[in-house]
């Protein structure tokens, strides 16, 4: 079965549906060649940045920026639940994602960068959290537990975009390098919450509104896919550039 089965009229086999929801998506065409694209230009972004003391902080900042966005949406989900059993699992979720903020705060005090109290997300990311919030109003009304299941299936493609950064950020730097250990972690917990996720969606989400999930979760990767290529070069650029600001590499 895939997401094509879950979109379609027919009725979807239940043993199934979690791990449909929970595959990395599957791309053909121009979206494959994209990915193919921004993969090899982060890649290389990524060897730039960690030549430098600055690119690294860099790196970890992005990384603790997308991890108070996904406490952020978190949160909201826990004022739209009044179920026990869904708030414990959502204040797991948080204590978790908080322990990754945790984690690379400290990995950036250890650099010599205290993180701000009060961050700002850089503007890409305040663009894209504007749409996804804008597609959630447009269509949680479709839905019997509305707001909810578009907060999961936001949290959903986010983590699913984690997974898919932080493995090849594992691969890029390999298992020798200081920033490994930390990344792996992280990586094992969102693969983890990716399945928590498909999990959630799928006893939320009524069989008759499997379809219209299908469409949204399209909906929601295409805004990410909106800033990847911008996102890449930009990473790519700085990386290059702080390669040879006086006093910032090799570290």
């Amino acid at each position: 079965m895939t997401l094509a089965h879950l979109a379609g009229d027919g009725p979807a086999n239940p043993s199934n549906v979690v791990d449909v929801l929970a595959a990395p998506p599957g791309t053909r065409g121009w979206p494959a060649l994209q990915a193919w694209i921004v993969d090899r230009i982060k890649r290389r972004a990524l060897r730039h940045l960690h030549a430098s003391a600055l690119g690294e902080r860099l790196l970890l900042s992005m990384y603790l920026d997308a991890e108070e966005a996904s406490l952020d949406i978190l949160r909201s989900q826990l004022q739209l639940d009044g179920n026990d059993r869904m708030t414990r699992q959502i204040t797991q979720h948080l204590e978790e994602e908080g322990a990754h903020t945790a984690l690379y705060a400290a990995a950036l005090d250890v650099r010599g960068s205290r993180p701000s109290a009060h961050r700002v997300p850089a503007g890409l990311s305040r663009r894209k959290l504007a749409r996804w919030d804008q597609l959630a109003r447009k269509h949680a009304p479709s839905f019997v537990h509305g707001s909810l299941v578009l907060s999961y299936a936001t949290v959903l493609c986010a983590e699913q975009m984690a997974v898919r950064i932080l493995q090849r950020h594992c691969e890029t730097i390999g298992a020798r390098h200081a920033l490994y250990p930390l990344f792996s972690q992280v990586l094992a917990d969102e693969r983890r919450h990716v399945r928590l996720c498909a999990h959630t969606l799928h006893r939320l989400v009524a069989p008759a509104e499997m379809p219209h999930l299908i469409r949204v979760l399209a909906k929601v990767r295409k805004i990410e896919t909106g800033f990847a290529i911008s996102g890449a070069i930009g990473l790519y650029a700085a990386g290059l550039a702080l390669r040879i600001v006086p006093g910032t590499g090799p570290r």
